[in-house]
């Protein structure tokens, strides 16, 4: 029977577990529960390894490729616990990039100068997509029996995600909602604002702001789809765009994490062919 096998997602997630060790071991004195954090990781190292021996299945392929995005929660609510331990942050510096490049704080003026209850809508709607796009981009992929394309996109999402949370490991930011406060008025009136509000207060994760792993995987989950199912891509880029915005406008970034985040979306999707193929010498292809 014909095994799954190794992925080039594998070995990026592989690389970023034993980052995560190698840093909570660094870190252990300082850390609560540092062992059932070593606990998890060794979990994750199981799962990777009896995932090269699942069968080659439609399941099969799916979860073996939709693991790292199933697990992002996890590992980012992970990385909250780690830095409220840790207590290091370096807002400081992003606040003087932002005003520098943008001569203010974007994301706490943007918002009262603008208080448009459409526009806080529509970008707010569009921020409380973020898992949506996360989930949409590679189920329809996957849909389209394209296991390349599927991969590949996965791959892409994973380098994103996992990329931005070892710069969060090592350099922490809050963002704007930890250091100036969750934005009021108008703006932040309207019902999808208030159910983005809501799901922060309980699943946002101190130390994870620059930069916005929101932004760089939902680009990175729309242009997967430009090569494979480009009606789709050009669907949902408007979506990402409102939520490029909407992680300023609302608050929870500064706009340097947004444009950082874009920018490595960018640079992750051009490395993405090149690094598959050094990382899993053979590519399938086709359908």
């Amino acid at each position: 029977m014909t095994r799954r096998g190794r992925t080039a997602t594998d070995v990026v997630m592989l690389a970023y577990v034993m980052f995560n060790t190698a840093f909570v071991l660094r870190h252990a004195a300082d850390i609560h529960g540092w062992p059932w954090l070593l606990a998890a990781n060794g979990l994750m190292l199981l799962l990777i390894a009896l995932l090269r021996r699942v069968p080659l299945s439609r399941f099969g392929l799916l979860l073996g490729g939709a693991y790292p995005i199933i697990l992002t929660v996890a590992f980012y609510s992970q990385l909250g616990l780690i830095n409220l331990d840790l207590a290091r942050g370096h807002d400081w510096l992003i606040q003087r990039w932002e005003a520098t490049l943008f001569r203010g704080q974007v994301s706490m003026e943007w918002h009262r100068r603008m208080p448009n209850l459409a526009l806080s809508w529509i970008l707010h709607t569009c921020y409380g997509s973020y898992y949506l796009l996360l989930v949409a981009s590679p189920l329809i992929l996957f849909l389209r029996h394209s296991r390349d394309a599927f991969e590949r996109g996965v791959f892409a999402m994973t380098l994103a995600l996992y990329g931005c949370y070892v710069v969060f490991a090592l350099y922490p930011v809050s963002g704007p909602r930890y250091e100036f406060g969750a934005a009021t008025g108008t703006a932040a009136s309207v019902l999808p604002a208030r159910v983005v509000h809501w799901i922060l207060e309980g699943g946002s994760s101190l130390g994870t702001a620059f930069p916005s792993s929101h932004v760089a995987a939902s680009w990175c989950a729309v242009l997967a789809l430009w090569r494979d199912a480009r009606k789709a891509c050009l669907a949902l880029a408007p979506v990402a765009l409102g939520l490029t915005l909407g992680t300023v406008y609302g608050q929870f970034h500064y706009a340097v994490d947004a444009l950082a985040g874009a920018a490595l979306a960018l640079v992750l999707f051009a490395l993405t062919d090149p690094l598959r193929r050094a990382l899993q010498p053979t590519v399938p292809v086709g359908r």
